[in-house]
Protein backbone atom coordinates (compact mmCIF):
# COMPACT_ATOMS: atom_id res chain seq x y z
CA UNK A 1 0.00 0.00 0.00
CA UNK A 2 1.58 3.54 -0.73
CA UNK A 3 1.85 6.02 1.91
CA UNK A 4 2.60 9.73 0.88
CA UNK A 5 3.83 11.53 4.08
CA UNK A 6 1.48 14.92 4.46
CA UNK A 7 4.36 17.30 4.60
CA UNK A 8 5.41 16.13 0.73
CA UNK A 9 1.66 17.59 -0.10
CA UNK A 10 2.61 21.18 0.66
CA UNK A 11 2.25 23.80 -2.29
CA UNK A 12 5.42 25.07 -3.64
CA UNK A 13 4.82 28.41 -2.62
CA UNK A 14 3.67 29.88 0.67
CA UNK A 15 0.93 31.78 0.62
CA UNK A 16 2.00 35.30 1.68
CA UNK A 17 5.30 35.09 -0.50
CA UNK A 18 3.04 34.62 -3.51
CA UNK A 19 1.25 37.59 -2.38
CA UNK A 20 4.20 39.90 -2.50
CA UNK A 21 5.00 38.75 -5.85
CA UNK A 22 1.93 38.59 -7.08
CA UNK A 23 1.85 42.40 -5.77
CA UNK A 24 4.33 43.53 -7.92
CA UNK A 25 2.94 41.42 -11.19
CA UNK A 26 -0.67 43.64 -10.67
CA UNK A 27 1.55 46.99 -10.28
CA UNK A 28 3.03 46.14 -13.57
CA UNK A 29 0.36 45.24 -15.60
CA UNK A 30 -2.25 47.36 -13.84
CA UNK A 31 -4.67 44.33 -12.63
CA UNK A 32 -6.96 44.96 -9.23
CA UNK A 33 -7.22 42.90 -6.30
CA UNK A 34 -10.71 43.70 -5.53
CA UNK A 35 -12.09 42.61 -9.39
CA UNK A 36 -10.04 39.33 -9.03
CA UNK A 37 -11.36 38.57 -5.53
CA UNK A 38 -14.86 39.43 -6.92
CA UNK A 39 -13.87 36.56 -9.79
CA UNK A 40 -13.02 34.38 -7.13
CA UNK A 41 -16.50 34.78 -4.82
CA UNK A 42 -17.89 34.25 -8.19
CA UNK A 43 -16.09 30.88 -8.91
CA UNK A 44 -16.44 29.77 -5.60
CA UNK A 45 -20.23 29.97 -5.42
CA UNK A 46 -20.58 28.27 -8.58
CA UNK A 47 -18.24 25.31 -7.78
CA UNK A 48 -19.09 25.03 -4.35
CA UNK A 49 -21.61 21.78 -4.80
CA UNK A 50 -19.41 20.49 -7.61
CA UNK A 51 -15.76 21.30 -7.20
CA UNK A 52 -13.71 18.65 -6.89
CA UNK A 53 -10.75 18.75 -3.39
CA UNK A 54 -7.60 19.65 -5.03
CA UNK A 55 -5.83 16.23 -3.29
CA UNK A 56 -7.39 14.26 -6.09
CA UNK A 57 -4.67 15.24 -8.26
CA UNK A 58 -2.92 13.43 -5.82
CA UNK A 59 -3.70 9.95 -7.55
CA UNK A 60 -3.12 11.22 -10.82
CA UNK A 61 0.13 12.93 -11.15
CA UNK A 62 1.99 11.52 -8.08
CA UNK A 63 5.82 9.75 -9.00
CA UNK A 64 4.40 9.65 -12.34
CA UNK A 65 5.97 12.12 -15.76
CA UNK A 66 3.90 14.86 -16.67
CA UNK A 67 4.03 16.70 -19.78
CA UNK A 68 2.94 20.48 -19.62
CA UNK A 69 1.57 21.88 -22.86
CA UNK A 70 1.59 25.74 -23.67
CA UNK A 71 0.23 27.05 -26.49
CA UNK A 72 3.56 28.81 -28.04
CA UNK A 73 4.13 28.59 -31.41
CA UNK A 74 5.53 25.11 -31.68
CA UNK A 75 2.91 23.36 -30.19
CA UNK A 76 1.53 21.29 -33.09
CA UNK A 77 5.47 20.19 -33.88
CA UNK A 78 5.78 19.44 -30.47
CA UNK A 79 2.28 17.40 -29.83
CA UNK A 80 3.30 15.59 -33.05
CA UNK A 81 6.68 14.61 -31.55
CA UNK A 82 5.62 13.16 -28.01
CA UNK A 83 2.78 11.52 -30.21
CA UNK A 84 4.94 8.89 -30.36
CA UNK A 85 5.03 7.68 -26.80
CA UNK A 86 2.62 5.12 -25.49
CA UNK A 87 -0.04 7.16 -23.61
CA UNK A 88 -0.90 5.39 -20.87
CA UNK A 89 2.82 6.51 -20.01
CA UNK A 90 2.65 10.11 -19.58
CA UNK A 91 0.00 12.32 -17.82
CA UNK A 92 -0.78 15.28 -19.83
CA UNK A 93 -1.64 18.55 -19.03
CA UNK A 94 -2.89 21.64 -21.44
CA UNK A 95 -2.98 25.19 -21.11
CA UNK A 96 -5.85 27.00 -22.10
CA UNK A 97 -5.86 27.15 -26.00
CA UNK A 98 -3.20 24.11 -26.37
CA UNK A 99 -6.48 22.04 -25.22
CA UNK A 100 -8.02 22.74 -28.86
CA UNK A 101 -4.50 21.70 -30.04
CA UNK A 102 -4.22 18.73 -27.98
CA UNK A 103 -7.80 17.01 -29.30
CA UNK A 104 -6.48 17.42 -33.12
CA UNK A 105 -3.17 16.61 -32.89
CA UNK A 106 -3.69 13.40 -30.46
CA UNK A 107 -7.33 12.63 -31.46
CA UNK A 108 -7.68 12.63 -27.27
CA UNK A 109 -8.26 14.18 -24.77
CA UNK A 110 -5.70 15.43 -21.84
CA UNK A 111 -5.79 14.35 -18.47
CA UNK A 112 -6.09 17.60 -16.74
CA UNK A 113 -6.52 21.35 -18.04
CA UNK A 114 -5.59 24.33 -16.54
CA UNK A 115 -6.74 27.30 -17.15
CA UNK A 116 -8.52 31.53 -17.59
CA UNK A 117 -10.21 30.14 -19.88
CA UNK A 118 -9.94 32.84 -22.83
CA UNK A 119 -8.53 30.55 -25.43
CA UNK A 120 -11.18 28.27 -26.68
CA UNK A 121 -13.31 27.51 -23.81
CA UNK A 122 -15.78 25.04 -25.58
CA UNK A 123 -13.27 22.75 -26.43
CA UNK A 124 -12.46 22.73 -23.42
CA UNK A 125 -16.14 22.44 -21.46
CA UNK A 126 -15.88 19.22 -24.66
CA UNK A 127 -13.08 17.61 -22.72
CA UNK A 128 -14.93 18.25 -19.19
CA UNK A 129 -17.70 16.09 -20.73
CA UNK A 130 -15.31 13.09 -21.58
CA UNK A 131 -13.34 13.09 -18.57
CA UNK A 132 -10.59 16.13 -18.49
CA UNK A 133 -10.36 17.59 -14.87
CA UNK A 134 -10.42 21.04 -15.46
CA UNK A 135 -8.82 23.42 -12.79
CA UNK A 136 -9.98 26.89 -13.62
CA UNK A 137 -8.26 30.12 -12.36
CA UNK A 138 -10.78 33.27 -11.40
CA UNK A 139 -8.83 36.61 -11.98
CA UNK A 140 -10.38 40.13 -12.60
CA UNK A 141 -10.78 39.83 -16.52
CA UNK A 142 -12.70 36.58 -16.86
CA UNK A 143 -16.01 37.05 -14.58
CA UNK A 144 -18.11 37.02 -17.70
CA UNK A 145 -16.31 33.43 -19.08
CA UNK A 146 -16.54 31.82 -15.43
CA UNK A 147 -20.44 32.89 -15.39
CA UNK A 148 -20.67 31.40 -19.03
CA UNK A 149 -18.26 28.14 -18.98
CA UNK A 150 -18.14 26.93 -15.48
CA UNK A 151 -21.75 25.58 -14.85
CA UNK A 152 -21.43 23.65 -17.91
CA UNK A 153 -18.33 21.71 -16.49
CA UNK A 154 -18.72 18.30 -15.10
CA UNK A 155 -15.22 17.91 -13.14
CA UNK A 156 -13.67 21.13 -12.21
CA UNK A 157 -11.00 22.51 -9.61
CA UNK A 158 -11.02 26.26 -9.04
CA UNK A 159 -7.46 28.40 -8.58
CA UNK A 160 -6.81 31.84 -7.98
CA UNK A 161 -4.28 34.62 -7.87
CA UNK A 162 -4.93 36.09 -4.49
CA UNK A 163 -6.73 34.55 -1.56
CA UNK A 164 -8.26 31.11 -1.91
CA UNK A 165 -12.02 30.89 -0.71
CA UNK A 166 -14.34 27.39 -0.44
CA UNK A 167 -13.15 25.27 -3.03
CA UNK A 168 -11.10 27.51 -4.44
CA UNK A 169 -7.12 27.29 -4.30
CA UNK A 170 -4.12 29.45 -4.84
CA UNK A 171 -0.96 27.42 -5.45
CA UNK A 172 1.19 29.97 -7.20
CA UNK A 173 1.93 31.31 -10.52
CA UNK A 174 0.50 33.97 -13.12
CA UNK A 175 -0.16 32.77 -16.53
CA UNK A 176 -1.64 29.54 -17.36
CA UNK A 177 1.40 27.71 -18.12
CA UNK A 178 3.89 28.48 -15.44
CA UNK A 179 0.88 28.15 -12.95
CA UNK A 180 0.41 24.55 -13.96
CA UNK A 181 3.75 23.87 -13.18
CA UNK A 182 2.97 25.04 -9.19
CA UNK A 183 -0.15 23.02 -9.14
CA UNK A 184 1.83 19.59 -10.64
CA UNK A 185 5.15 20.11 -8.65
CA UNK A 186 2.72 20.74 -5.14
CA UNK A 187 1.92 16.52 -5.66
CA UNK A 188 5.46 15.93 -6.74
CA UNK A 189 5.59 13.97 -9.86
CA UNK A 190 8.47 11.87 -11.11
CA UNK A 191 9.13 14.71 -13.83
CA UNK A 192 7.96 17.61 -15.25
CA UNK A 193 8.37 18.06 -19.19
CA UNK A 194 7.38 21.41 -20.97
CA UNK A 195 6.14 21.43 -24.33
CA UNK A 196 4.84 24.30 -26.48
CA UNK A 197 6.27 26.49 -24.14
CA UNK A 198 8.02 29.43 -26.22
CA UNK A 199 8.54 32.27 -24.26
CA UNK A 200 9.76 34.94 -26.71
CA UNK A 201 8.16 37.56 -28.47
CA UNK A 202 5.97 35.24 -30.76
CA UNK A 203 2.49 34.52 -30.13
CA UNK A 204 1.25 31.26 -31.59
CA UNK A 205 -2.00 30.78 -33.49
CA UNK A 206 -3.54 28.62 -30.38
CA UNK A 207 -3.34 31.28 -27.99
CA UNK A 208 -5.95 33.05 -28.09
CA UNK A 209 -8.31 33.30 -30.79
CA UNK A 210 -9.27 37.03 -30.17
CA UNK A 211 -7.51 40.43 -30.90
CA UNK A 212 -4.95 41.24 -27.41
CA UNK A 213 -2.63 43.75 -26.64
CA UNK A 214 0.36 42.60 -28.21
CA UNK A 215 3.11 44.22 -25.76
CA UNK A 216 1.30 43.16 -22.57
CA UNK A 217 1.28 39.74 -23.88
CA UNK A 218 5.21 39.79 -24.36
CA UNK A 219 5.27 41.20 -20.50
CA UNK A 220 3.09 37.99 -19.96
CA UNK A 221 5.70 35.45 -21.14
CA UNK A 222 8.78 37.23 -19.39
CA UNK A 223 7.06 37.07 -16.27
CA UNK A 224 5.62 33.85 -16.74
CA UNK A 225 9.89 32.36 -17.48
CA UNK A 226 10.65 34.22 -14.46
CA UNK A 227 7.69 32.32 -12.14
CA UNK A 228 9.03 28.84 -14.21
CA UNK A 229 12.83 29.60 -12.96
CA UNK A 230 11.60 30.25 -9.51
CA UNK A 231 9.49 27.55 -9.26
CA UNK A 232 12.72 25.31 -10.46
CA UNK A 233 14.35 27.23 -7.82
CA UNK A 234 11.98 25.94 -5.10
CA UNK A 235 11.92 22.15 -6.31
CA UNK A 236 15.74 22.72 -5.41
CA UNK A 237 15.31 24.20 -2.15
CA UNK A 238 12.70 22.23 -1.00
CA UNK A 239 14.97 19.02 -2.22
CA UNK A 240 11.97 17.65 -3.85
CA UNK A 241 12.80 14.39 -6.09
CA UNK A 242 11.06 16.13 -9.48
CA UNK A 243 13.38 16.05 -13.02
CA UNK A 244 12.64 19.04 -14.74
CA UNK A 245 12.87 19.37 -18.75
CA UNK A 246 12.44 21.27 -21.83
CA UNK A 247 11.13 19.35 -24.75
CA UNK A 248 10.37 22.63 -26.82
CA UNK A 249 10.88 22.53 -30.16
CA UNK A 250 13.81 25.29 -31.12
CA UNK A 251 13.03 27.05 -27.86
CA UNK A 252 14.47 30.39 -28.00
CA UNK A 253 14.18 31.09 -24.28
CA UNK A 254 16.72 28.97 -21.56
CA UNK A 255 14.23 28.61 -19.00
CA UNK A 256 16.91 27.52 -15.41
CA UNK A 257 16.31 24.66 -13.95
CA UNK A 258 14.77 23.28 -16.90
CA UNK A 259 16.68 20.77 -18.59
CA UNK A 260 16.84 20.53 -22.65
CA UNK A 261 15.95 16.90 -23.43
CA UNK A 262 15.94 14.93 -27.03
CA UNK A 263 12.68 12.90 -27.47
CA UNK A 264 14.95 9.99 -27.46
CA UNK A 265 16.06 10.72 -24.17
CA UNK A 266 12.80 11.64 -22.56
CA UNK A 267 11.40 8.39 -24.32
CA UNK A 268 14.43 5.96 -22.25
CA UNK A 269 13.05 7.97 -19.10
CA UNK A 270 9.32 6.88 -19.39
CA UNK A 271 9.81 3.91 -20.55
CA UNK A 272 12.29 2.91 -17.58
Amino acid sequence: MRIIMAEKLKNMIDLEEWLKIYEKISKELNLSFQEDTRATELLSVLIRNKGLEAKVLESIVYKKHVIIAGAGPSIVDDLENVKKIDRKKVIYVTCDGATKAFQEIMDDIPDLIVTDLDGFPKEQVACSKEGSIVIVHAHGDNKEQIATYVPKLDKVIGTTQVRPKEKVYNFGGFTDGDRAAYIIGSFNPASITLIGMNLSEEVGTYSKPIIFDRTRKIIKLRIAKELLELFAKKIQEQKRNIKLFNLTKDANDDIKGFQPITLKKYVELVYK
